[in-house]
């Protein structure tokens, strides 16, 4: 079965290799919609720290800031205190699935323990705010009260001495539970362990001597200082995924499991509870199953109203064909004679009897005429088939109700997928994939066109800039071939749309191309370069003046609706939909709300896809103020995945 949660194991690993990365970070912001809490943290591995109460901490490629990642006030709270603050210390509290993220006046506490949460406290242990507030036998998580730790693992399983280590695994009946319960150790630690050491898991405690234990130990430290490499493996049993370790699992592979390597346990953690995330939204779920219930219920009452009416309607028709002998039997009952034939039953304060005509067990009322009996039963036949109907039209409306549910469901899926896409190194920028496959990024601000530049430009790329100061660095990467004229144009977009062009609300730009080794960093003698500004050397290539508009549509990645903009020609060979934009008056969320409300309405194909967008990674596409002038079908029916393996890779 799936590993479900970092273990205690895990987290010592991660303090001790990512922790390390970020001491003297500043955390640039936090944000929080219920689940994750997210620390924007610039590290090599990626530039946001997830902490998911109960289940995990790492670096994620996956999980960005959404829509769904509105101003909580647990968001509020971290931005508040822990915004640009720098990060002095990271620790594993004890050993166990606790893990302390310290600044100068703050600490963070990150519970990965069965109904954990995290916890902001000041310096004084004072709960200044959490995930949850929640009451327990022996704590409370509550603001303004001090923070208590839940009962903790202390000690290290491999710092213990051997009598202690005797004394803990001796209670158990074999020595997989007693380094299991009796050291604390891990399930999937304590098993490789023992393979390693060849050792049977239900060899009986007492049996193990201390060159065994000494085994153990020492087997124990070589998987710490495999962990602590900072690499990551996710296996796979049966092609199931069923955990991920910082240390290489032989026990695992050589009883044929399957493995794949990470450079980084963040990664492999990344990717692995992508891979055994059950997307489940309880209450739609719940609701879910109370209409399907109330459906067959329905379904059953409709079918019994429609049988008792047939059977109302054959009561009166037997009694009109045979009204002489059954008025004989009415009369005797309203002579009060305990022997009238054929009565089985008689209830005297609905003034009815049920009589046996025959074989047919029939309704008669002796406070009336047959006449009026016959009337009054017709009418009531005709009560149960109106509430037949009732019936059938409650399970149509359900049936409405059920199907949007199903659609909610669906979307809800693909909004998880969106946000556990494994995000590439390159769409930290403004980015594009020409019409032949090469790769383009853009500067967002001064300090990434430095890096950009500084990083990645090599003397055949090609470097790209609008005619205008404020415009993206834009790098085309040439991977030493050729490119043609309509992939140079297709980047240039980059360097018109975000520039500063945008916002003047200009009608068209000039934009220059230059190989990289036309680009430096080295000005005249005298002259001084601010941050994001380059000199160029030699002739600039002037493409033809570009109008100030972009074209934004979605795309496929790995199956997965991606948003992506360019110019026309480009995007609608790679969009299922797209639209142009200019610039206008209406702000980046509108704009963004409607094109994905528009984008819906025009592909019912694929509506469960554009309901799923996240309008927060389509603000990002829009370079500011803008107005939508059309939306179209674009020419990607067949959802074809955009091309993504990129070199480059941070």
């Amino acid at each position: 079965m799936a590993r479900k949660t970092m273990s205690s194991f895990d987290i010592y690993s991660w303090v001790n290799t990512s922790g390390k990365l970020i001491l003297g970070q500043r955390v640039d912001n936090a944000y929080y919609e219920g689940r994750f809490v997210l620390l924007k943290i610039k590290t090599k591995i990626s530039d946001f720290l997830l902490i998911e109460p109960s289940t995990r901490i790492h670096f994620t490629k996956r999980i960005r800031p959404s829509s769904e990642f509105v101003n909580k006030p647990f968001a509020m709270l971290l931005r508040k205190y822990i915004r640009n603050e720098k990060i002095n210390s990271v620790e594993q509290i004890g050993f166990d699935r606790f893990v302390k993220i310290g600044f100068s006046s703050e600490n963070l506490f990150a519970e990965i323990l069965p109904k954990g949460v995290v916890v902001l406290t000041n310096q004084e242990n004072q709960i200044l705010g959490a995930t949850k507030y929640l009451r327990f036998k022996d704590r409370e998580i509550k603001t303004k009260m001090n923070y208590i730790f839940p009962k903790i693992i202390e000690k290290r399983p491999w710092e213990l001495n051997f009598e202690e280590i005797l004394n803990n695994i001796s209670k158990y009946k074999d020595i997989a539970r007693g380094l299991i319960m009796g050291l604390n150790l891990p399930g999937e630690v304590a098993e490789e362990t023992l393979y390693l050491s060849g050792i049977s898991k239900e060899a009986n405690p007492l049996s193990i001597d201390k060159v065994n234990i000494e085994q153990i130990i020492n087997n124990v430290k070589k998987l710490i200082d495999m962990s602590l490499e900072g690499k990551g493996y996710v296996y796979f049993v049966n092609e199931k995924p069923i955990q991920a370790t910082p240390f290489l699992s032989k026990s695992v592979l050589e009883s044929g499991g399957k493995m794949i390597e990470y450079e980084s346990f963040d990664i492999a953690l990344d990717d692995y509870f992508n891979m055994v995330s059950e997307v489940v939204n309880t209450k739609i779920e719940e609701e879910k199953s109370k209409i399907l219930h109330s459906i067959e219920e329905n379904k059953i009452l409709s079918s019994k109203y429609i049988e008792e009416s047939q059977k109302l309607e054959k009561d009166a028709q037997i009694i009109a064909q045979n009204y002489s002998a059954i008025e004989e039997i009415v009369n005797c009952i309203n002579k009060n004679n305990k022997n009238c034939k054929n009565v089985v039953k008689i209830d005297n304060k609905e003034k009815y009897a049920i009589i046996d005509f025959n074989g047919e067990l029939i309704k008669v009322y002796f406070d009336d005429s047959l006449d009026k009996t016959i009337i009054r039963l017709y009418k009531e036949a005709g009560e149960l088939k109106s509430k037949s109907k009732k019936a059938i039209s409650s399970i149509d409306d359900m049936m409405k109700r059920l199907n949007e549910l199903e659609l909610k469901i669906e979307v809800e899926k693909v909004k998880n997928l969106i946000k556990n896409r494994r995000k590439e190194w390159y769409e930290k920028y403004h980015w594009i994939i020409t019409r032949n496959n090469f790769l383009a990024i853009g500067g967002k601000d001064a300090d990434q066109n430095e890096s950009i530049v500084k990083k990645y430009l090599n003397d055949k790329d090609i470097y790209i800039h609008a005619d205008i100061h404020g415009s993206p660095s834009v790098v085309l990467f040439t991977d030493n071939n050729d490119v043609k004229d309509d992939d140079i144009n297709d980047a240039a977009i980059l360097a018109v749309a975000y520039s500063k062009a945008w916002k003047a609300g200009m009608g068209s730009i000039g934009v220059y191309w230059v190989y990289g080794n036309q680009v430096s960093k080295s000005p005249p003698s005298g002259e001084y370069l601010s941050k994001g500004s380059f000199m160029i050397y030699g002739k600039k290539n002037f493409l033809k003046p570009f109008n100030v508009e972009l074209y934004i549509g979605v795309a496929f990645k790995e199956g997965i609706p991606i948003i992506i903009s360019g110019n026309e020609e480009n995007i609608k060979q790679k969009s299922i939909v797209y639209a142009k934009i200019l610039p206008g008056e209406k702000s980046q969320k509108e704009v963004a709300e409607e094109l994905k409300t528009e984008f819906s309405k025009l592909d019912d194909k694929e509506k469960i896809y554009m309901l799923a967008l996240d309008e927060n990674e389509i603000m990002q596409k829009i370079p500011g103020k803008s107005r939508i002038i059309f939306v179209k079908k674009g020419l990607n029916k067949n959802k074809i995945d955009l091309k993504s393996n990129f070199s480059g890779s941070e």
